[in-house]
């Protein structure tokens, strides 16, 4: 029987070195954590161990608390099953539990000579739902790491606490907190994740100290937040921003969420006039707290998420970076051709001329309404549905992934790669239908589930794109002696992601000056 040295987990806060102690390893398939040990599950010829806790519960008084460690075990616990995923809704109904903040690794079945880099995903989801990692897919795709670990990295994935227990701000809340802030948790929870890996990773065969984060939509936003947090400095080193919403790495402050969605959730679970609002706040069960006030999922999915408090996030994101305050590291930031699809389609009809005009002044002001008419007449598109679809990706990502991208290229001498993802799944009709749609590129970075059979394009671009990004994680760079070469991101040059890569520049028809000169007209929350 070998004997696997542990570290016992401290009481103190992440991370804090422990006096060790000694777990039996009988197998090659236990590691040792700083809270005991655990056994892995084959699955796909790799080893993956799963529902891992990173943090204590955050139930009871603990619920709207920074995370902390989690509670050490005896004996092995065994790590085949997926932890539950948090509370969210789900076709209407609340589903998941408080006690969900695990992670899961996924490492080759051999334990590496040299330790691997380590890739975690955020998921998308408005940070209020599809949390995929709590029950392993969403959609069509399978969150795992069968495409990724076969390239030389070990994958992991997580849950975090999401809408109004993730993100609830409220100033009885501050009155809680040396720092006198509130909300953020769920970003506090990906800092504690990451925390947790700097400590034990180097036990599942990965490298603490090469750490990349890859999310998509609000995973991508969340990313560029933590780039600029002091508290997450030191614990990643590079980083994809996919789809990112919220757009342009701005987060509403803490007193607009405090005013906004903080009262509201209050008022309407009746603690506004409670003689300690926490205390009543904390009274309430999770499915009615947590439907409460459901979140707005549109462009801009804003009910919940980070916000500048001054602590967490000291400033805006963007100006951290801009002032070159974050930490530098190898940056990948791009959306898709077609990313408001779904959002359009699903709202108020544009069918002519007259609707077209209407909904350009609803989103964007009257006072730009001439000038985006100019900019993208009805002539030049098939139909105003199509017109209105393409500048408002234009507006929103395309144009946006490139101010960002301007930003980090100027501060900072690490390199930044941008990317257009045009690819369509064309062997369904409902996902050819839905063109490059949002977040659709992230399904090329993990096995596709379910009836649809990938073309030979789809597994091409997959390969690219899995190739791309797990070169990033083992070098800092996407490039990796292979054509075709990706264009560092200086005069506007991008990678369009297709089946045959190519460098492109701008886009010039995304009228992007015309973007940066417009003020951002849609609201935070």
């Amino acid at each position: 029987m070998a004997l696997v040295v542990c570290a016992l987990a401290a009481s103190g806060a992440h991370g804090t070195e422990a006096p060790p102690r000694a777990c039996a390893a009988t197998a090659p398939d236990i590691a040792c954590t700083a809270q005991g040990a655990v056994r892995g599950a084959s699955e796909d010829d790799l080893l993956v161990f799963k529902g891992l806790p990173y943090s204590r519960p955050p139930t009871g008084d603990l619920r709207w608390r920074p995370p902390l460690p989690p509670v050490p075990w005896e004996g092995v616990r065994e790590g085949s099953r997926f932890g539950p995923m948090c509370p969210q809704i789900a076709a209407k109904q609340v589903v998941g539990d408080e006690d969900c903040l695990t992670l899961n690794i996924w490492r080759p079945r051999q334990l590496p000579a040299r330790p691997l880099p380590v890739m975690v995903f955020l998921t998308g989801g408005g940070n209020h739902g599809l949390s995929g990692q709590g029950s392993e897919s969403f959609g069509n795709v399978r969150y795992s790491g069968g495409a990724l670990v076969p390239e030389g990295v070990v994958f992991v994935s997580f849950n975090i606490r999401l809408g109004v227990l993730g993100f609830l701000a409220h100033a009885a809340l501050d009155a809680e907190r040396p720092e006198r802030v509130s909300g953020n948790y769920g970003n506090l929870d990906q800092i504690a994740m990451l925390q947790w890996l700097k400590q034990n990773i180097a036990s599942f065969g990965g490298d603490p100290n090469r750490i990349m984060l890859f999310g998509t939509s609000a995973g991508g936003g969340n990313i560029c937040a933590l780039i600029s947090s002091p508290l997450a400095r030191g614990l990643f080193h590079a980083a994809a921003m996919q789809s990112s919403v919220p757009t342009g790495c701005e987060i509403p402050t803490l007193a607009e969420v405090e005013s906004r969605t903080g009262q509201r959730v209050v008022k309407a679970v009746g603690c506004d006039a409670a003689a300690s609002v926490a205390a009543c706040l904390r009274s309430k069960d999770t499915s009615e707290i947590v439907s409460a006030v459901p979140a707005v999922t549109n462009v801009f999915p804003r009910t919940y998420g980070p916000n500048m408090d001054g602590h967490v996030f000291p400033d805006q994101p963007i100006r951290i970076i801009g002032r070159r305050a974050h930490t530098p590291m190898p940056i990948v930031i791009g959306n898709t051709a077609n990313e408001t699809l779904g959002w359009v389609r699903s709202g108020a009809p544009i069918t002519d001329a007259q609707t077209y005009e209407a909904e350009i002044e609803k989103v964007f002001g009257a006072p730009a309404r001439d000038r985006i008419l100019g900019a993208y007449p009805l002539s030049a598109y098939s139909t105003p549905l199509a017109a209105f679809i393409q500048l408002t990706t234009d507006a929103q990502f395309t144009c946006t992934s490139r101010r960002v991208a301007r930003v980090f290229s100027g501060a900072q001498k690490q390199p930044v790669y941008r990317y257009l993802f045009p690819h369509v799944m064309e062997n369904d009709p409902q996902l050819k239908a839905a063109a490059a749609n949002h977040t659709i590129e992230h399904a090329f970075l993990f096995p596709i589930r379910g009836s649809y059979k990938p073309t030979d394009a789809d597994l091409a671009v997959q390969r690219y794109m899995v190739d791309y990004w797990t070169s990033l994680a083992r070098t800092g760079t996407v490039n990796n002696g292979r054509d075709p070469k990706w264009p560092v991101a200086a005069g506007d040059a991008y990678l369009e992601l297709n089946t045959a890569p190519s460098e492109k520049r701008g886009p010039d028809d995304a009228k992007c000056d015309l973007w940066d000169s417009l003020p951002a007209p849609w609201p935070h929350l």
